[in-house]
This record gives C-alpha cells, sequence and structure tokens, in this order.
C-alpha cells in the first residue's frame, strides 16, 4: 500500500524536500490548467519516491524554491516523462534541475513502439492507464478523489521504469545522445504565446467565406483574443470558433441586431465594437487567404523548405547507414531551427538552439557541407 501526502502549506513542503532527499531517484509530473485559462498556470506537482506519492498544492505555495535542494541535488536522480511539458513550468516557479532522466527521450531514442507513458506502461508493467481525466480542472480544492488517483498514476511507474531503460540505452550506444538531451531539458523555458495574425484561417470553414467575410473573421479572432487574455480564459471558452465563423457572415449595422443573435455574455457586451469591426470588413474591400500550407514546415519559407528536405533525406540516409533511428542524428525540429538560421561554420551551428555538441561534433562537417551545396 503506498502512502499519499497532501502538501499545501510551508512546514508540509520541507518535511516532504527532507523525506525526498533520503531517495537516490524521484519521479515527478505536473497539471498545468491550460484547458481553463489564457496564461497556463502550475496548478499541481506530482512527486514519488519510494513507496510515497506527494501531491504539492501549488496553488495554495507561493514559494516552491525549498525543493531545489532535492531537483539541484546531483545525487538524486529525477525522472520525467516528456519533461519538455512540465519543466518549463517548474522552472516558471522557481524550481531548477540537475541529473534529469526523461522516459520519452529515452523512447524516441530506442524507437520503442510506443512513446507515450500509458503506452510503456501497458508494455513493461502491463497496467492501463486511465485517460479520463485529462481534461479536468486542476483547480479544484479539495481535488476530488478521482483526480488525485489519476495524478498519482503519472508517476507511480516513472522511477521503474526508469531503471528498465537504462540497459537498453547503454546497449544501444545512445547515452551520449541521453544524457546530452536531459541537460538541453533542465534549461526550457515556458514558450510565450505568439499572436499569430492568420490564426483565424485555421478554423474549420473559413475558406468558405467571401474576402470581406475574410476580413471580418481576422477581425473577431483579433478582438476575441484580446478579451480572452484580459479575462484569463480559454479562447474557446469565450466564444467558440463557430460563433465566430457564424458572425463573420452578419451583416449586422445596429448592436441590438447582435444581442438579440447571440446569448453569449462577452458577445452582447461588446456588441458596439463587433459592429464597428464588421463594418471596417466591409470597407476593408476583404482579404485574401493566407497560405497555412507552409505551416507544415514550421513557418519555414520555400527557399528554406527546399534545403530541409536536402537535410531531411541525408538524416534519414544516414539513420538507415548507421542502423539507428533518423532522431539519433537529427530531429525535425533541430534541422529547421538549422535551416532557419544557416549557420555559416561550426561555431555557428553550436549557436543553434537545441543542438547538443555532440550532434555538432560527429555530423556538423557533412551538415555544413550540404548547407552550402
Amino acid at each position: 500500500m503506498r502512502n499519499l501526502v497532501w502538501v499545501d502549506c510551508p512546514e508540509a513542503l520541507q518535511k516532504a524536500v527532507e523525506e525526498l532527499g533520503r531517495h537516490t531517484s524521484i519521479a515527478l509530473d505536473a497539471e498545468m490548467d491550460s484547458y481553463f485559462v489564457y496564461h497556463t498556470k502550475l496548478c499541481l506537482m506530482q512527486i514519488s519516491a519510494g513507496d510515497t506519492d506527494f501531491l504539492v498544492d501549488t496553488l495554495a505555495l507561493d514559494d516552491l524554491t525549498s525543493l531545489n535542494a532535492v531537483t539541484q541535488d546531483e545525487r538524486i536522480r529525477k525522472v520525467v516523462h516528456a519533461g519538455e511539458n512540465d519543466i518549463p513550468y517548474f522552472r516558471g516557479r522557481g524550481v531548477t534541475f540537475n541529473n534529469l532522466f526523461d522516459t520519452h527521450i529515452v523512447a524516441r531514442l530506442l524507437d520503442l513502439p510506443s512513446k507515450g507513458l500509458a503506452g510503456l506502461v501497458e508494455i513493461y508493467f502491463e497496467v492501463t492507464l486511465s485517460k479520463e481525466h485529462q481534461r479536468a480542472d486542476w483547480r479544484l480544492r479539495p481535488l476530488p478523489a478521482e483526480q488525485v488517483a489519476y495524478a498519482r498514476q503519472d508517476t507511480l511507474y516513472l522511477n521503474e521504469l526508469a531503471d528498465m531503460l537504462y540497459e537498453p540505452l547503454e546497449e544501444a550506444g545512445a547515452m551520449v545522445e541521453a544524457v546530452e538531451a536531459f541537460r538541453l531539458l533542465e534549461n526550457f523555458e515556458v514558450r510565450k504565446k505568439e499572436w499569430d495574425p492568420d490564426g483565424w484561417a485555421k478554423i474549420k470553414g473559413a475558406r468558405e467565406l467571401t474576402g470581406t467575410q475574410r476580413a471580418a473573421l481576422a477581425g473577431l479572432y483579433r478582438w476575441r483574443d484580446g478579451l480572452a487574455d484580459e479575462l484569463d480564459l480559454a479562447l474557446f471558452r469565450v466564444v467558440s470558433n463557430g460563433a465566430l465563423l457564424s458572425l463573420a457572415r452578419k451583416k449586422f449595422t445596429d448592436p441590438e441586431e447582435i444581442r438579440r443573435w447571440s446569448k453569449i455574455s462577452w458577445v452582447r457586451e461588446d456588441a458596439e465594437k463587433l459592429v464597428k469591426i464588421l463594418a471596417e470588413a466591409r470597407k476593408s474591400g476583404g482579404v485574401p487567404f493566407p497560405d497555412v500550407g507552409r505551416k507544415r514546415f514550421g513557418g519555414l519559407n520555400p527557399a528554406d523548405e527546399a534545403v530541409f528536405g536536402r537535410l531531411r533525406e541525408w538524416r534519414n540516409e544516414e539513420s538507415r547507414r548507421q542502423n539507428i533511428v533518423p532522431e539519433r542524428v537529427f530531429s525535425n525540429r533541430q534541422l529547421k531551427s538549422i535551416c532557419s538560421r544557416r549557420p555559416l561554420d561550426l561555431e555557428g551551428l553550436r549557436g543553434v538552439e537545441g543542438l547538443e555538441p555532440w550532434r555538432v561534433d560527429q555530423f556538423g562537417a557533412a551538415l555544413l557541407e550540404l548547407l552550402g551545396d
């Protein structure tokens, strides 16, 4: 029977830190509120060590930095899965790491049949993890019992899973790659929301609109984003894509028409603004549909897309030659970063974000030759 410790005050946190410091390996995970808000916050931290699961109430605790006594201790292995999703939010609360081990990174390097946690747990432990609460509200307090159970399962198997993956990682000769990837992960930061002025074009049905209606949808899309930011609500919780699309097709000229048409509170309150947006769209003469197809290549321009294709073909051939998965040469994300930066020499290549030194040393010369073609 595993122990459960709820940590929601500085005293309890300090006791947890003291207990965690006695272990050589701990597993960590996090739950956020991104499904509900515009500005994502860390709501819960799960830590498993030995026979105890600690649930740290990060909403109740203003200061989490005492955890650094454990997370920065190089003698203690910190096991995560897909840590790039969680580490930035830990760091945003002042918690930093040494000696990480990411089972998702290892699964990719070993090209395991499944890279997700649920799949790995099923393979190695023959246990099916519940997915029922993936979109649960982690801001609730007290946390419902079913969410507590769901949260605990995310770290329950990680320490043992890391032990199981260690030997295959060594046998595959991928330990150097893994360690470098873990070190990069330690410095991951929260990605700032970037405004995409063409985001409206991704709404299903936008392509069928007239030019004037597209202009209206673009204006409405910007209005919703600003309001969601102000209210700190997820976009779809302010106004759905379908409602925006429907409104963009309307020819309303009076705020009362909008109020009679919609039951959405924020639409009714901002009816005057929305009428102006529709009027400005009619005056604009319309806008063309943007080339959203470029998004398949991470926003690369046509010249960079050609280079990316050439590098990817070389990467795949190199992986076949060495009988290793393509990601052990370069990931697609890394190749796209290289195409955007176009480094001229090894020093420039080392400056590309996300490139480990060993990749530059092993593949840098060949890659630079391709870039120079």
